[in-house]
């Protein structure tokens, strides 16, 4: 029985695509153009299905060219990806309004090589998803529990393939990568330090490309989806085309990991399923126009908000309320759906005009700049002359051949006095939608703007989005703007990595008594407005933000981290900034409304625009501008002064709480808050009543959408994650001794290890929240030093362990010094044996050790077919070897050495043979392969197929380096060398030798001279 990654995850996997209605593509009977990976044989026929003409094969190749000149463009794809959905005067690629138009196939393990002659340099997908023919999308595999969990997966594909500028084109080609260790995802609450488990998905955006989850919003979807029945025959078939004994499809482990729920199989049917797939295509991925150009795909709650708009548009509807968390993308939502319901309406033939509406100008500024980087044609209507002009607009009149779309941004001023009502001269059919930013403010039922609002198009589609809506009695925001169309909380967003938990910090009693020893008023004094803005509060208020904020910097050795204070007047604010600008070498930005001051607004803009796009100034000075709608990554923490109220004070604690990853690699887990005004009570009122909200709500619909808790934590809530850290590891193993830990490292196995080393991270990050947060008590728990020991002699057990296991593969990808060092290491763990002066590094014995092993790898990184049956018996050596060495008592260092000279013999005599055969094959490594294979699966001397191969290559080599054998096509290929060769082969007594395995030769050679070219 086979029990590895590919019969627990791969083949199911690829099984499950089958049950969707996609076909099962072969590598062996395969017409791959090198260039693009285009599979010719799908290719044709679809562009021929799709737009109802044959194509020559001159026409395809045409078109195979221009497909990779486009893609070799430096512009993440772009061109290729509008090609593909909206193609004006090329040849259409895809048809999106008839699915089953097109043509869907997966196969596995499709090389995306760039090195003529050899399969090294390249990346091999575990499944391959190809839209008529074209590899538009993949999804790897892992075995559950891999070792690093699937953020290990996330980092290959970041700093090895994407960073690889030979493989950019394909990046450019490829739209949509997954990735899946068939796990559940971990509960939010375990405290990882890494995601581990899950499947995940995202769009190649170079360097800055993230990882999103995807949790399925409608359970009955996945129990009541009408899957393809597939026969035993067929999994059989793919069984052993994937390299196994169809036997295998009949064993117990197999049929589980077949079942259609498994983690993997549920995440290929959501994302997978033709039209949805169909649909992350076209409307899900957006190109962003910012100083570094990057490509977006939709999240997961904007993948469902947006058909969830359509099913209430369907069902009659004309709005509703979208609860979308603070940070969660509603502006990228709203940009998304503007496409989306676009197309439904033109599908109707009404036309469409879209207005965004805010409350403030600083938000229209945003929202504008914003919905541009988008691609979208941005109207700013700065009165309310130039907003019923567009009220009044049939047609978009602001459209170029660039835009994606258009929409007008408009304040809600605009609304103030009478506006007449949305008028149609021409009778033209047009929907007007309206999406109303931050539905909890300015909207009062009773008030002119909301009143105004609702009446200019008394047939509009009014889509409120907010993501804390007003929940009192008298200004409910689901009785002025209806039902919720969709619903996602702080609970999924912070355990999807979209948005962060805050720790608060309170002023604790040492720091308050420092700020009050400072005052020159009176005690009883402090509570009163003139305390807060003198001079001596502000003085002593400036000395410990000042001294916190260099610390916090120092603390995670990071200057690119900005703060924000939030004061509790605009006086207030005006002399912190002063009393900075005077007094700190932080430099400080002044935000407040000021209509006695014009030059105000322009500093106002100048210092928005600066903190987000440069790292000055170092902190924001602000009263209520930006406590709302202002999103910068790098804001990570806030003094808070003044206690909003309900919505305003999640609203305002909001600001700190987006992923950040800085220029000097440090992720941030948590934003900051320093709090001055103590906000529990209110934070704790706040979201209970959102919570009453959601149970009334969940009594209504019967589903269960998320909560509101955890949203903020303490030292106090750090404090019991260390101690569940220090109780976990001691349930598994003992800390106290150092020699003592290291030798018991040697009984656990690989998954154990893993899970202490999670463990010990998280004591760790511990170490680093109770410094920050000042808790010095603490801090005296944890023996950081220790702690760190601990880790490093934990990721030296696990990786001996690695080169134990998968030996060819690890001395592949390491380094000499590296491995070496993982040796010597794991051989320090086995002085109580051995006399310490015996284990020098230039202790001879040890220096033959190490020489052999050198020249192991060395022989290994050279050898060009890892897939070699040969290579395969040398890992079993080579993993034999050194499991035995690791239960012995190293007091036969030389045997071992012995031992490991003997793989060494044999790793070179497979290179001089590999090198013997390229030579006759003029270097032609696919030959080589081909040979390798032949003489495992065909029961015939091994000269003999040597001999014609020889014959083969003769007769072929002349056109080996042209495009003419892709062109041909497999057919014409094999027909095109048997008339060539057979005679040939007859001639030489060879051909009765090889006749029953003849074709099948022939392709295989086809497929490996695609591989190798």
């Amino acid at each position: 029985m086979i029990f590895n990654e590919d019969t627990r995850v791969k083949i199911p996997a690829t099984i499950q695509f089958l049950r969707l209605g996609y076909n099962y593509q072969s590598l062996k009977n395969a017409d791959v153009d090198f260039n693009t990976k285009i599979f010719i044989n799908r290719f044709k026929p679809a562009l021929e299905k799709i737009n109802k003409r044959e194509f020559s094969f001159d026409e395809i190749k045409s078109i195979l060219t221009d497909i990779n000149n486009v893609i070799r463009n430096n512009d993440l794809g772009r061109e290729f990806y509008y090609w593909i959905i909206n193609p004006i005067d090329k040849v259409k690629l895809i048809d999106f309004d008839n699915i089953e138009n097109n043509d869907f196939a997966v196969v596995d393990e499709l090389p995306f090589n760039i090195q003529e002659g050899s399969q090294e340099g390249s990346f091999r997908p575990d499944i391959n998803i190809l839209i008529n023919g074209m590899p538009l999308a993949f999804l790897e595999v892992k075995k559950p529990n891999n070792e690093g969990g699937i953020q290990k997966e996330f980092d290959r594909m970041i700093k090895k393939r994407l960073k690889n500028s030979d493989y950019k084109k394909f990046f450019n080609l490829i739209q949509f990568v997954s990735f899946s260790n068939n796990m559940e995802y971990e509960e939010e609450n375990d405290d990882i330090e890494d995601i581990k488990a899950g499947s995940f998905y995202t769009t190649p955006n170079g360097n800055n490309t993230s990882f999103s989850f995807f949790r399925e919003d409608d359970i009955k979807y996945l129990v009541d989806y009408k899957y393809k029945d597939i026969s035993k025959d067929t999994i059989k078939y793919v069984m052993k085309d994937c390299g196994y004994n169809p036997k295998e499809a009949d064993t117990s482990e197999f049929s589980e990991n077949l079942k259609i729920d498994t983690p993997c199989n549920s995440f290929v049917t959501s994302v997978f399923d033709k039209e949805r797939f169909l649909y992350f295509l076209k409307y899900g991925i957006m190109f962003i126009n910012e100083k570094v150009p990057q490509k977006h795909i939709m999240r997961y709650p904007q993948f469902f908000a947006t058909r969830k708009i359509i099913e209430r548009l369907e069902s009659g509807g004309k709005g509703g309320i979208i609860w979308h968390t603070q940070g969660s993308g509603k502006t990228a939502l709203t940009a998304f759906s503007n496409r989306v319901i676009r197309d439904y309406y033109a599908k109707k033939g009404i036309n469409t005009r879209f207005f965004f509406v805010v409350d403030r100008l600083d938000l229209l500024r945003q929202a504008s700049i914003e919905f541009s980087n988008r691609g979208l044609s941005v109207n700013i209507c700065k009165d309310k002359k130039e907003f019923t002009s567009e009220l009044n607009k049939t047609l978009s009149t602001n459209i170029t051949s660039e835009s994606r779309g258009e929409i007008c941004v408009v304040n809600i001023q605009k609304f103030e006095g009478e506006i007449p009502e949305a008028k149609n001269d021409y009778n033209t059919k047009v929907q007007r939608i309206f999406f109303i930013d931050e539905a909890h403010r300015s909207y009062s039922s009773t008030g002119e703007f909301f009143k105004n609002l609702m009446i200019c198009d008394t047939d509009g589609v009014y889509i409120a989005l907010t993501g804390t809506p007003l929940l009192s009695k008298k200004e409910r925001s689901n009785l002025k703007f209806g039902d919720y169309i969709h619903k996602y909380f702080y609970d999924k967003s912070i355990a999807d990595g979209y948005t962060l938990r805050i720790k608060k910090e309170n002023i604790d009693t040492v720091a308050r008594k420092e700020i009050k020893k400072n005052l020159e008023i009176e005690e009883h004094q402090l509570e009163d407005k003139d305390v807060y803005e003198s001079d001596s509060y502000v003085k002593a208020l400036g000395e410990f933000i000042e001294k916190d904020f260099d610390n916090f910097r120092l603390q995670n050795n990071d200057p690119s981290i900005g703060g924000m204070i939030v004061c509790r007047s605009n006086l207030q604010a005006r002399k912190v900034h002063e009393w900075f600008k005077q007094n700190s070498k932080l430099n400080t930005g002044l935000v407040i409304t000021d209509i006695d001051d014009p030059k105000q607004a322009k500093i106002n803009k100048n210092n928005q625009l600066d903190f987000r796009n440069t790292l000055t100034p170092d902190i924001l000075i602000v009263n209520y501008m930006l406590t709302t709608g202002y999103d910068v990554k790098r804001l990570k923490k806030m003094y808070l002064l003044r206690g909003p109220h309900a919505q305003s004070l999640l609203q305002t604690i909001s600001r700190v709480n987006r992923p950040y990853k800085s220029p000097c690699g440090k992720t941030y887990k948590y934003g900051y808050i320093v709090d001055f005004v103590d906000i529990e009570k209110e934070y704790d009122r706040t979201i209970e009543a959102y919570i009453k909200e959601l149970e009334a709500d969940m009594n209504e619909n019967g589903e269960n959408e998320g909560s509101l808790n955890g949203l903020i934590v303490d030292k106090e809530d750090i404090n019991k994650k260390y101690h569940k850290y220090v109780n976990d590891l001691e349930d598994i193993i003992s800390i106290d001794n150092l020699e003592r830990f290291s030798k018991q490292l040697i009984n656990l196995n690989k998954d154990t290890l893993l899970k202490i080393r999670r463990l010990l991270n998280g004591i760790k990050e511990c170490y680093t929240e109770f410094i920050l947060s000042r808790a010095m008590d603490y801090v005296e728990q944890i023996d950081y030093d220790k702690v760190k020991k601990l880790l490093r002699t934990t990721q030296e057990r696990i990786n001996f362990i690695n080169l134990a296991t998968n030996t060819v593969n690890m001395m592949d990808v390491i380094s000499n010094e590296e491995i070496v060092e993982i040796l010597y290491e794991f051989i320090k763990t086995k002085i109580t044996i051995m006399n310490l002066g015996e284990i020098a590094e230039n202790n001879p014995k040890l220096q033959r050790f190490f020489d052999v092993v050198r020249e192991i790898q060395n022989e290994i990184k050279n050898n060009k077919n890892k897939d070699d049956i040969k290579i395969k018996k040398l890992d079993e050596l080579l993993q034999k070897i050194f499991n035995d060495f690791s239960i012995s008592d190293l007091e036969n260092i030389d045997e071992i050495t012995d031992e490991l000279l003997e793989a060494l013999k044999e790793a070179r005599n497979i290179n001089y043979e590999n090198e013997r055969l390229s030579k006759i094959y003029g270097g032609n490594y696919s030959f080589v392969k081909t040979y390798q294979d032949a003489i495992i699966t065909y029961s015939v001397d091994k000269d003999e197929i040597e001999r014609a191969l020889v014959l083969i290559y003769g007769a072929i080599k002349d056109v080996l380096d042209k495009e003419i054998i892709i062109v041909q096509g497999r057919k014409n290929f094999v027909d095109s060398v048997k008339s060539k060769v057979t005679k040939l082969l007859l001639k030489e007594k060879l051909y009765s030798k090889i006749k029953s395995f003849y074709e099948a030769l022939l392709n295989e050679l086809y497929s490996n001279l695609q591989l190798f070219k």
